[in-house]
């Protein structure tokens, strides 16, 4: 079959990956053919399309973003909703033939490519499947991503109604897929499925965890607590800032290392300077992070309070693959602390929980059963749960149910 993949995400550098590079590299395994038709929604906005081509064969058409600079950032940010998806539909209608693909696989926000959904319909692509990790704008509005008011409306008037154009939805968790019958107006035509974030799952090679150390300036024999990744607003900063406050209130041995860049880095980096069981380094290539992250000892997760939806944290799983346990501040009845605690990968506490939060870590961090089985525990979860080949499983169950149909 062809599949087209329209997303913002796919990094094509070496060593680089991600989920939608996993899933269509394990789509093209199986003989398929993938087109990916990228909106680089970070990447320097007014370039000219690419096209490229990827180790595994995967085609990848990539665009830039399209924007209008000053006015403030609302207006900016809704001007690079509106350009950038019509940029997206005339570089598709002219480079592509969207008649000749099977399947289509794309991503809510919807409202960034909205121009480009309805020609997915009328190319007359049989198969049209989203995958909705976080429902826009709801959940990025609380937490803290977009402000309420007209642009809100706008974008959820938006998303509803291009929502229309699926016929199969997949959600991570089986919490999410009631949220979305609830709140999203569905026809009788459209499938709910549920498809947990995914990852390859192959071992990571052994390192000196004590020469990792070394070369990060991090301490040898302190138990670390870890969290890499994006530092913006709703990644629950509050919640681990106040656990590493705790700990230094109770001269606990714990460090709290935070690993990547963002509009909260200048935050994390004067923290470190004046509270000793703070660290940060700056973002560095994933090979470089995965290996470090086997140097540490727990990973951190945590959301923020409100939310009305649940997630998967998607570090979670680099965690996993490091051997690290996990501990995690999320919302009650999150379908995710059943996963930790049923494969015994961790602990889940309830928001404002700091000192809890701190002694969880420290004990995933220092207890030796944690530390003799998480191992083996962890490698069980991905293989169980997290697989990509779950993933690609779930995309042909979708597609022969329809073809049933």
């Amino acid at each position: 079959m062809r599949f087209l993949m329209i997303c913002m995400q796919y990094p094509l550098g070496p060593g680089e990956s991600y989920m939608t590079t996993e899933l269509a590299d394990a789509l093209v395994a199986e003989g398929h053919e993938v087109q990916v038709l990228l909106l680089d929604w970070h990447g320097e906005a007014g370039q000219a399309p690419e096209e490229l081509i990827s180790a595994t064969g995967v085609r990848v058409l990539r665009c830039s973003p399209r924007r209008v600079a000053g006015g403030g950032r609302v207006f900016g940010d809704a001007s690079k909703f509106l350009l950038s998806g019509r940029h997206l539909a005339r570089v598709a209608r002219s480079r592509l033939d969207l008649r000749s693909f099977d399947v289509a696989l794309a991503w809510m926000p919807l409202t960034a490519i909205a121009p480009l959904v309805p020609l997915l319909s009328r190319a007359g692509i049989r198969h049209r499947l989203l995958f909705i990790w976080d429902f826009f704008p709801d959940h990025h509005r609380q937490i803290g991503r977009i402000p309420s008011g007209l642009a809100f409306a706008i974008a959820r008037f938006c998303e509803r109604r291009l929502l229309r154009h699926f016929d199969t939805i997949f959600c991570t968790l089986p919490g999410n897929a009631d949220y979305l019958r609830q709140r999203y107006p569905l026809t009788a035509g459209q499938s709910v499925r549920i498809a947990p974030i995914w990852c390859t799952t192959e071992r990571r090679k052994a390192v000196d965890r004590a020469a990792l150390r070394r070369n990060y300036e991090l301490p040898a024999d302190r138990p670390i607590a870890v969290f890499g990744g994006q530092l913006v607003a709703g990644r629950g900063f509050e919640q681990m800032f106040a656990a590493a406050e705790d700990a230094a209130n109770e001269r606990s041995p714990l460090l709290f290392l935070f690993v990547g860049d963002g509009p909260l880095a200048a935050e994390v980096r004067e923290r470190s300077l004046f509270q000793s069981n703070i660290r940060w380094l700056p973002a560095m290539d994933r090979e470089s992070y995965l290996d470090l992250l086997v140097a540490c000892d727990v990973g951190m997760v945590a959301t923020v309070p409100g939310v009305t939806s649940f997630s998967i944290p998607s570090k979670t799983l680099d965690y996993l693959r490091s051997g690290l346990p996990v501990i995690a501040a999320v919302e009650a009845g999150n379908d995710f602390i059943a996963i930790l605690e049923n494969y015994r990968v961790g602990a889940a506490v309830p928001f404002g929980h700091a000192r809890e939060f701190r002694r969880q870590a420290e004990r995933l961090a220092t207890d030796p059963v944690v530390k003799g089985e998480i191992g083996e525990a962890a490698r069980r979860c991905l293989d169980e749960i997290f697989d990509v080949r779950y993933a690609v499983a779930s995309v042909h169950e979708a597609v022969c149910h329809e073809r049933a149909g």
